[in-house]
């Protein structure tokens, strides 16, 4: 099995860095403009994109907050784009609870910086610096970004298998 174009992948995945809360757009975006930032964002890490509906359902349950007059904030955008590295993890009932339990104590900008830099080290294959979060919170996003990569790296393997060579099916006899 020739790893090689895996290996290559996961060497661009550094240059594929989250935004720091203060590199999100500060304007408050349509809802077109979400998706596209997240998109963009993910399509480089091998992340299946959001849908306008896919957001929408996510205000309908109460995971990220209801625009105001149409338009998204820099808090949301955060939260939208925690949700697209975790939903073929977590249940979106999971990701909630998580996301609540994560900013009882901390900030929402503390907490999504910590999640970036732990997802960005993971990237660059290095250790992340100090946390600036409660102790337990740091554990929580340190796994949450770690299954994340995790995941990522597992997707893009199989799919390199399967392309080299496709699984033979066994049949019943």
């Amino acid at each position: 099995m020739d790893l090689s174009k895996y290996e290559a992948w996961r060497k661009r995945l550094a240059s594929s860095q989250l935004r720091r809360w203060e590199e999100l757009p500060e304007l408050n975006l349509y809802i077109d403009q979400l998706v596209a930032v997240i998109n963009d964002r993910c399509a480089s890490l091998g992340v299946s994109p959001v849908t306008k509906s896919m957001i929408n359902n996510y205000v309908k349950k109460g995971v990220i907050m209801a625009p105001v007059k149409k338009k998204y904030s820099r808090y949301q955008v955060a939260a939208v784009m925690v949700i697209a590295l975790l939903k073929n993890i977590y249940p979106l009932d999971a990701i909630k609870a998580t996301l609540d339990q994560l900013t009882i104590n901390d900030y929402p900008q503390a907490t999504y910086n910590r999640f970036v830099e732990h997802f960005n080290a993971l990237l660059l294959e290095q250790t992340p610096p100090q946390g600036q979060v409660a102790p337990a919170n740091d554990e929580l996003l340190r796994l949450a970004a770690q299954t994340a990569y995790q995941r990522m790296l597992a997707t893009k393997l199989l799919a390199e298998m399967q392309r080299q060579q496709a699984p033979v099916t066994v049949k019943k006899g």
